[in-house]
C-alpha cells in the first residue's frame, strides 16, 4: 500500500542554527584605532563612523548600538570595548544580525583566531561580521574563504611590523638609545624634536638610595627615608632599582642578547658605587634582624684593632654577668677584652695629649666644619621632610 509523504512528517528535521532575528538588519558598529597617531589619518575614529553609518543608510541597516571609538590593540581580542560588544551580542541573541566595520583588521588581527570568532559569531548567534569597504557574502563558502584570507592577511601583515619595529629597537639598543620607557626617576623630554632622557625629582631619591645602600644602610630604612622624601617604595620594587645598571649608565636588554652597551642617557650613580652596592647586596639580603649601631658601652668597637691579627673590634654583652666585652671580629681569632678595662686604658692615653690654647680656636672651627660636611645630607633632608609634613598638615 502506498502512502503519502506527509503523513511522516512529524519525523522531519530542521536546522539547530536557524536563529530568530526581530530585524533583518540590525548592526552594531566597532570603530578602532591601534594609536594614536592614527587620529590623524584616514583611518581616525570620527571618519570610519561617518563612512560606516552612510553605508548602513544607503544599505537599509538599523544601527542599534555603536562599540569601540577609542585606541585599542587588534593582536588580541581580550580589548575592553571588543568585549563589551560581544556581551551585549550574546546578551541580545538574536537581535543584532552584523557588525560593521571600516575595515576586517579594525575587527582583528588575530589571523586563525580572528576566523573562528567570526564563524563562532554566525554559527552561535547569528551574526555576520562585514566591512564596509572590503563587502563579502559570507552566506556562502567563497564569501567566507575571502572574508578568511583577510584576516590572515591582516595578521602577516602585524608580524611584518612587529619584525621591523623590534629590529629597529635592537639597531638603537645597540647605539645606546634606550627606546622604552626609562625606569622610576628618569622621564623622556623633546627638546625641538630631540628626544632625551634626564633625571626627575624622584631620581634624586634613588641616587640617595644607593648612597645610603652603599654606606651600609639596611633596606628597610632606606625605604623610610624615601617614602619620607615623597618616593614610596616596596621592598621588591627597592631591590630590583638597586640592581639595574641602568642607572649607572649602561644598557641591558633581552634585544641586546647578553651584551651591555654603554648608554647615551644621563648617569644618576657611578660604576664604582653600583659594583659597592651590590657586593653589599651579595653579602647581606638588607633584611632580618636590625641590630643597633651605637652602645654606650663599647664605644671603641671598630675603631680599636686587635694587636694579633690587625681586626677591627666588635662589642657584646653577657648578659648574665652584666658586663660588655669586645672581641676581635676576624674569623678564628679569640682575642676577647673586657670593655671596662679597655675604655679606662683608652682614656689613660687621652690624658696625655693636650692642646696648646692657639690650636683652640682653629680646632673649633675644623669642627664645626667638618660636622657640617658629615651631615650636610641631613640638613637637606630635614628640608624635604618639613615641606613634606607642611603638605600632610594641609
Amino acid at each position: 500500500m502506498t502512502h503519502e509523504l506527509s503523513s511522516f512528517g512529524k519525523w522531519s528535521k530542521s536546522s539547530s542554527k536557524a536563529l530568530p532575528r526581530t530585524q533583518e538588519k540590525s548592526a552594531v558598529v566597532y570603530t578602532r584605532v591601534s594609536s594614536k597617531e592614527q587620529a590623524d589619518n584616514n583611518l581616525s575614529l570620527d571618519f570610519q563612523k561617518k563612512v560606516i553609518d552612510e553605508y548602513a543608510s544607503r544599505n537599509g541597516f538599523t544601527t542599534i548600538a555603536y562599540f569601540g571609538g577609542t585606541y585599542e590593540s587588534a593582536k588580541t581580542d581580550g580589548r575592553k570595548e571588543f568585549q563589551r560588544m560581544q556581551d551585549f551580542i550574546k546578551k541580545n541573541k538574536g537581535q543584532v544580525s552584523h557588525i560593521l566595520v571600516y575595515t576586517l583588521d579594525r575587527f582583528s588581527r588575530t589571523g586563525g583566531g580572528a576566523i573562528k570568532l567570526a564563524e563562532d559569531l554566525r554559527e552561535k548567534y547569528g551574526v555576520t561580521v562585514f566591512a564596509v569597504t572590503q563587502p563579502a557574502d559570507t552566506s556562502n563558502a567563497s564569501g567566507v574563504l575571502q572574508q578568511s584570507i583577510h584576516f590572515i592577511f591582516s595578521q602577516y601583515d602585524n608580524q611584518l611590523r612587529k619584525q621591523r619595529a623590534i629590529a629597529g629597537m635592537k639597531e638603537k639598543f645597540q647605539k645606546g638609545i634606550w627606546v622604552v620607557k626609562p625606569p622610576l626617576g628618569y622621564d623622556i623630554v623633546k627638546t625641538n624634536g630631540v628626544r632625551k632622557i634626564v633625571i626627575n625629582k624622584a631620581g634624586k631619591e634613588v641616587r640617595k638610595a644607593f648612597i645610603w645602600k652603599s654606606e651600609g644602610l639596611k633596606n628597610e630604612d632606606i625605604m623610610i627615608r624615601m617614602r619620607l622624601g615623597g618616593v614610596p617604595m616596596y621592598k621588591q620594587q627597592l631591590t630590583k632599582i638597586l640592581k639595574n645598571p641602568f642607572y649607572c649608565g649602561l644598557l641591558c636588554h633581552g634585544l641586546l642578547e647578553g651584551q651591555v652597551v654603554e648608554g647615551t642617557h644621563e648617569k644618576l650613580i657611578s660604576r664604582e658605587v653600583f659594583l659597592k652596592v651590590n657586593d653589599v647586596g651579595q653579602k647581606a639580603s638588607g633584611y632580618g634582624v636590625r641590630h643597633k649601631k651605637e652602645y654606650s658601652e663599647v664605644p671603641l668597637k671598630i675603631f680599636v684593632k686587635c694587636s694579633d691579627c690587625g681586626g677591627a673590634f666588635t662589642g657584646y654583652e653577657v648578659k648574665a654577668k652584666g658586663l660588655w666585652y669586645y672581641k676581635c671580629n676576624t674569623k678564628g681569632c679569640l682575642c676577647i677584652r673586657n670593655a671596662k678595662a679597655m675604655n679606662a686604658l683608652f682614656e689613660e692615653l687621652l690624658a696625655k695629649y693636650t692642646l696648646q690654647p692657639q690650636y683652640a680656636v682653629p680646632l673649633q672651627y675644623q669642627l664645626e666644619a667638618t660636622y657640617k660636611e658629615l651631615n650636610k645630607e641631613s640638613e637637606e633632608n630635614a628640608e624635604t621632610y618639613k615641606t613634606r609634613l607642611t603638605e600632610v598638615t594641609k
